[in-house]
């Protein structure tokens, strides 16, 4: 049987030459290289002594189960395991090298002590590491009745609040390798699915540059990645031959979850609701029920003096009392109080169904996109050549669905446009969204991996729009629509999609102040000139999603978030954070804010639309 490391498979997923090599019997090698110039990262010790520290946390339980501080934990690190290294290094002149480690390690104290502090109930390191250094040897996957054994070492698994476990890969610079890191993380995700069969993680990258940057990759993200840039290499590993056109045969898949027993989602609650609140002594009626692809909604009518805050204040006993896995959202609407009671199987809303809808087929613009299904199963739809909806700023966190729902964005776009009538720019650094879609002949470029890129192209977009400027005044004509409808299609719409824009932010004061000046005058006046802007991000922070980025993107999508807080930065108002994920979202398109489900759009739909 045909054995292979997951470094080696990595390197097969990304270098066809490399994969031709080990396939004649070769052994390439599959080391890295910094790049000229830089400064060596020692990134084979850094993992050294991490994992040396990880293990004597979990293994001296009295000792260190009492070190809670970052300086603490610098401080035996140091002691029982890095400073003979560091000596080491700076005998040897490699006084650079010998810096950045140390940074890297303090830096990786100060993770250990926050992740500390979010273990709830914290007794010893075992309540947080399940391994270091995880070892998956030998995991059989099976391609087309032959197999493969694939084996590797995780730099880390770890308990998570809300998941059972996190796959933790370390890394010291990630230069233009996020896409293998990304893919080596996907294959650690299957390995691990395969050899723990229904075990719910989710997967992090964490880089020390010094200063951590953290990569959180939802189980969605790393099974699609799996999915699109590795399980079409295990065939040609293989030596599996097929005709052209023929689908991939299958790997193993682990045996689902057991399901537990549940409430069925369509089952009425009314009279429960109401006995739940006569139990407090409060009076409502049940005046109407309507279901949603991701939750039911329930309105009721409380009785004179009956405060809607009273009823709101009961979220928790009727989880309680309805048996229900998270506690309802409840708040006031037009004559009613709502109930949000979230579906246990959310029903889930596919693109192809939503184009073919009358609300979104028989709208006239051309960059116009369904944002989803409202909760009264209506479609949502957006339109960019509204001034209300000119340019957009969606916000979610690591499976919320904000990729889904970019991608979405995408197809519906390119769906309604010749690639002579749109060009798209897009901008992923972390190579999530749109690292995998297939060759889109609406590309203006390929798709902009390099952070240090992203700024160039909106100073294209910005010289760009001061041109169509210009034509617009000579031909006098207000906008590119009108220009369109007067039969002058020589200008394309452009659309620029910007995933996690708050790398760009946070990469130092001249940058964010550079960012800033070009979306301003974008969103001022891209949207006479045809040109839209969307920016994405995971961390809605105050000092990602800043007041003047938020003021010049009047149509905002927020996702699942983190807490309470990034909601209102994105909405002004909560609620974000009660979400559900998977595409449940808040819409604001200058009318208020409106729930819905994103559509989900297949891989096989985005390759057709490529031809």
């Amino acid at each position: 049987m045909v054995a292979i490391t997951v470094t080696e498979l990595t390197c097969a997923c990304l270098d066809e030459t490399w994969r031709r090599r080990w396939l004649r019997g070769e052994w390439p090698t599959t080391r890295s290289f910094a790049p000229p110039g830089g400064i060596p990262v020692c990134g084979a010790l850094f993992h050294r002594l991490a994992d040396a520290f990880v293990a004597w946390l979990a293994g001296s339980r009295r000792k260190a189960a009492s070190l809670r501080e970052a300086a603490d934990l610098w401080h035996e690190l140091y002691e029982r395991f890095a400073a003979g290294e560091l000596e080491r290094l700076s005998r040897k002149g490699s006084l650079d090298s010998a810096y950045h480690l140390s940074a890297a390690l303090k830096a990786f104290c100060e993770r250990v002590a926050a992740l500390r502090a979010r273990t709830p109930g914290f007794k010893n390191w075992q309540d947080l590491y399940l391994a270091n250094e995880f070892s998956l040897k030998e995991v059989e996957f099976r391609v087309g009745g032959r197999g493969l054994l694939v084996s590797g070492r995780l730099d880390a698994v770890r308990f998570y609040p809300g998941h059972a476990v996190e796959l933790v890969d370390y890394k010291l610079t990630h230069g233009t390798r996020m896409k293998h890191d990304l893919i080596q993380l996907a294959i650690y995700a299957r390995l691990l699915a395969l050899a723990r069969p229904g075990l719910d993680f989710r997967g992090t990258l964490e880089y020390y540059e010094p200063k951590l940057l953290e990569v959180e990759v939802a189980r969605e993200d790393l099974e699609s990645l799996f999915a699109d840039a590795v399980r079409p290499v295990l065939d040609e590993l293989v030596g599996i031959d097929r005709a052209p056109g023929a689908p991939a045969p299958q790997p193993a898949q682990p045996p689902p979850a057991p399901v537990r027993p549940s409430r069925k989602d369509r089952d009425d609650l009314s009279q429960a609701i109401t006995r739940c609140y006569a139990d407090f002594k409060l009076e409502v009626d049940v005046v109407g029920r309507q279901e949603a692809p991701q939750l039911v909604r329930y309105r009721i009518k409380p009785a004179p003096g009956v405060k809607v805050v009273s009823l709101a204040h009961r979220a928790e006993d009727l989880k309680v009392a309805l048996a229900l896995p998270a506690a309802p959202v409840i708040a006031p609407a037009a004559g009613a109080v709502a109930i949000d009671i979230p579906k246990e199987r959310p029903d889930t809303v596919f693109w192809r169904d939503l184009i073919g809808r009358d609300e979104f087929a028989g709208h006239a613009s051309p960059v116009a996109f369904p944002v989803g299904v409202g909760v009264d199963n209506s479609l949502l739809v957006a339109d960019f050549a509204d001034p209300n909806m000119c340019h957009g700023l969606v916000a979610g966190a690591a499976g919320s669905g904000k990729s889904e729902f970019l991608k979405s964005l995408a197809a519906s776009l390119i769906l309604r446009n010749r690639p002579d009538r749109l060009k798209l720019s897009l901008i992923d650094p972390k190579v999530l969204t749109f690292g995998n879609l297939p060759d889109l002949p609406h590309l203006s470029e390929p798709v902009i991996t390099d952070l240090s890129a992203a700024v160039p192209c909106l100073e294209c977009a910005v010289a760009d729009m001061e041109r169509r400027y210009r034509l617009l005044a000579e031909e006098g004509v207000e906008h590119l629509g009108a220009r369109i409808a007067a039969g002058r299609t020589d200008l394309p719409y452009h659309l620029i999609l910007f995933d996690e824009f708050g790398d760009l932010i946070l990469a130092g004061k001249e940058a964010k102040k550079e960012f800033e000046r070009l979306v301003a005058r974008i969103a001022q006046k891209g949207r006479a000139a045809g040109i839209h802007l969307v920016l994405a991000t995971q961390r809605p922070d105050k000092n990602v999603v800043t007041g003047l980025i938020k003021a010049n993107l009047p149509l905002k999508i927020c996702l699942r978030v983190v807490n309470a807080t990034n909601s209102a930065i994105v909405l002004d108002q909560t609620g974000g954070e009660k979400l559900l994920g998977r595409g449940d979202l808040l819409c604001d398109r200058g009318r208020g804010v409106e729930r819905a489900q994103s559509p989900y759009v297949t891989q096989e739909e985005l390759r057709a639309l490529a031809g």
